[in-house]
């Protein structure tokens, strides 16, 4: 079962931020709603893992256990780099959560540490696996987007996402004619085909500009995208 949004592991304890960066803290908080456009959990773990290579000390800490081929406590790691173990804890945490490293316990209660070879190769065939880290072009976001909210022609709700609302409705102004203008009660039984609340679509179309009105006339404000190249403009 996944925890619920901003509560701790019951397994595990918050970690002991203070001494932490600003980068570091900030770096760490994983935000999917509120981000740019199409930022998917996705782009969360490739911002993770960012995180847990862009210091010089963990990159030595990966470095050390490459090195060595077994596992390392904690103590250990820290005196062979020559800083507190609080400091190791710190970025081993990040190194953790950037799934490059994994803890095991063993029957002295000490922490070792390894390379997490099976995550490695995970982060491989996801972020690495092609020439765009795993990453959707725009034609490719776009085609999720409309697998996910409609069934056939029939749109199954509106987004609440902006991003994804606006790809809904410019496949919606493709049932349009560029260059006609149209009553309400026309605009109404072409939407009503797609989905039942034709009032809220009417008026999303009106808001983001992709129609226009006046007194009770609606018309596209732009050409389609392939009427455009047509023309060479």
């Amino acid at each position: 079962m996944e925890e619920e949004p901003g509560k701790p592991s019951r397994e595990e304890a918050p970690p002991d931020t203070r001494r932490w960066s600003a980068q570091d803290i900030s770096a760490m908080e994983m935000r999917t709603e509120h981000d740019p456009q199409f930022f998917t959990t996705h782009l969360a773990g490739l911002r993770v893992l960012g995180l847990a290579l862009s210091d010089p000390k963990r990159l030595l800490i990966l470095s050390l256990l490459a090195e060595e081929d077994r596992p390392l406590y904690g103590q250990e790691i820290a005196e062979r780099l020559g800083v507190t173990p609080q400091t190791i804890s710190h970025h081993l945490h990040i190194l953790k959560n950037g799934g490059l490293v994994r803890e095991e316990r063993r029957e002295n209660a000490y922490r070792y540490y390894m390379l997490d070879t099976a995550s490695i190769h995970r982060i491989r065939e996801t972020f690495f696996a092609d020439d765009h880290l795993g990453l959707l072009t725009k034609a490719e976001a776009h085609t999720q987007v409309l697998a996910t909210f409609f069934q056939g022609e029939r749109l199954l709700s509106i987004p609440i996402q902006h991003t994804k609302r606006r790809v809904i409705l410019e496949k919606l102004a493709r049932r349009f004619a560029w260059g006609r203008i149209y009553s309400e009660n026309e605009v109404n039984a072409i939407l009503k085909q797609v989905y039942d609340d034709v009032a809220s679509l009417r008026r999303l179309l009106i808001d983001e500009q992709i129609m226009l009105r006046e007194h009770g006339r609606y018309w596209l404000s732009h050409p389609h995208t392939e009427n455009l190249e047509g023309n060479g403009t």
